[in-house]
């Protein structure tokens, strides 16, 4: 892998590389309208019943996991690009095909089309990363772009849905429906002309007949126990991200003094600190020894966020707040140090020829973290409060030593891919 000693910008050097970021912002922008009104949309202009959405939307996702690994194999043998650029389209279909539901039945069979080419575009995503990286391009580097990208883009999306939010219209929550097949339109769009190489392409350059049968061997992932624990243990890392989006809004709510705009301060400072911070942390997980340790930093910010918050309840307004804007921080940093391991980790623990499939794989963890985070978090610090948030906090850190753990190993068994 290639590295660079100097300081990334925060805006992509010009080529493929800045024109998929504007794929990315594109599409998160969307997803930022979508997100924002579609629970509403489903239920004050569809008609559907608040179980209806829940459960439509929860059968959905696990369809959509059941197919990521497929869709990356897909990924590996056709090319990244057309498998992404197909995926956009479908899902923009499913968007425009929202509009038109009126029944249950309808909701469910379209919300399982838009989950699999939701989840496809995300397990796809690797292999086009890794098509960008063929020229020498640090692979880490690129999906901190594209991490940054996409924060930015959710964050505009919700404010542009703020409009239609207020005005509370069944044709402002068509039209957030509406923009978001639009923005996957334009991405698509974007995407067309440009040219990103096939995973693996050179290897099967030079050993056609060899490549072909390793790309071939079905389950190559599944098999990898290595791989399949770093999955696993990414699962954990990543409640995180939940525990921004679902718990804490509730927990502030619920179970502290501190006023409701508090919530909304913590995800905008939240955003600001990824877009401006995510690339220069990446580079300190470009190598493998690097992504042991940052892992290990991951666990402690994590851990030490989880007792921040867990003090924070019944505390006095003031206290309450300086402890969520603490905790707000804290947490980001270790946001920022968990993904940037990862990102590392899942492309350099898997073959070049297969990382649509690999990709894919790894991307199981988080969709598992998707479908468990509520119920989990909703049974135990939402439920018990203080102490629950100390054991979510153990949860955190033992599952990034134990990441930082794998990194370690593997840096001893390929050495060229630790710094020199």
């Amino acid at each position: 892998m290639k590295t660079s000693t100097e300081t990334p910008s925060l805006v992509p050097p010009p080529g493929p590389i800045r024109r998929f970021t504007l794929v990315v912002l594109l599409r998160s922008v969307g997803s930022g309208l979508f997100m924002s009104g579609s629970a509403l949309f489903f239920t004050r202009v569809v008609g559907l019943s608040i179980g209806q959405v829940g459960f439509g939307l929860s059968l959905a996702a696990g369809i959509g996991l059941l197919t990521m690994v497929p869709i990356g194999r897909l990924a590996d043998r056709f090319g990244g690009k057309p498998a992404y650029l197909l995926l956009l389209v479908v899902q923009a279909a499913a968007m425009c095909a929202y509009v038109a539901v009126r029944s249950f039945w309808a909701f469910l069979l379209v919300a399982c089309l838009s989950a699999v080419a939701d989840r496809g575009t995300s397990g796809t995503l690797g292999a086009l990363v890794h098509g960008l990286g063929n020229g020498g391009t640090d692979r880490v580097l690129v999906r901190s772009y594209l991490r940054s990208t996409g924060n930015m883009g959710l964050s505009a999306g919700a404010l542009l849905a703020g409009v239609a939010l207020q005005a509370d219209t069944a044709v402002g929550y068509v039209l957030l429906i509406a923009g978001n097949a639009l923005m996957l339109l334009a991405a698509a769009v974007v995407l067309g002309p440009l040219h990103i190489a096939r995973s693996g392409a050179r290897i099967e350059a030079a050993a056609p007949h060899q490549g072909r049968r390793k790309t071939e061997r079905a389950g190559r992932a599944l098999r990898d126990r290595r791989y399949m624990t770093l999955t696993g243990l990414s699962a954990i890392a990543t409640l995180h991200y939940h525990i921004l989006a679902f718990a804490m809004p509730l927990w502030v709510a619920n179970w502290t003094s501190a006023p409701r705009w508090m919530i909304s301060a913590i995800l905008v400072v939240n955003t600001v600190i990824i877009v401006l911070f995510q690339v220069r942390t990446g580079q300190l997980a470009s190598t493998l020894t690097g992504a042991a340790r940052v892992a290990r930093l991951a666990g402690i910010a994590l851990a030490l966020a989880c007792i921040v918050i867990g003090f924070s309840a019944d505390a006095p307004v003031v206290v309450a707040v300086l402890l969520l804007a603490l905790w707000g921080v804290i947490h980001s940093i270790g946001e920022l140090l968990q993904a940037s391991s990862e990102f590392c980790l899942s492309f350099d623990l898997a073959p070049d020829d297969a990382q649509g499939e690999y990709q894919s794989t790894f991307a199981l963890g988080e969709g598992t973290a998707r479908v468990v985070a509520p119920g989990l978090l909703s049974a135990t610090v939402l439920s018990t409060g203080t102490s629950a948030w100390l054991g979510i906090g153990v949860l955190l850190f033992g599952a990034c030593l134990a990441t930082s753990f794998i990194a370690r190993r593997a840096s001893r068994t390929w050495p060229e891919m630790s710094p020199a």
